[in-house]
């Protein structure tokens, strides 16, 4: 699975069930930073580790 093929699944998955938060900029914005943070994480871990 690629890269767009993952953000395409957060944004059509997550973000619907996410939708409450919006209601609450603060822990919307939290939410995401969180969830797409994760994701750069794993993508630069693992494209790291892949040199060794």
């Amino acid at each position: 699975m690629g890269a767009a093929t993952g953000l395409v699944i957060i944004d059509f998955v997550l973000r619907p069930l996410l939708r409450f938060s919006f209601k609450f900029y603060f822990i919307g914005f939290i939410i995401l930073f969180l969830v797409y943070g994760f994701i750069a994480y794993k993508t630069l871990k693992s494209a790291y580790l892949s040199d060794n």
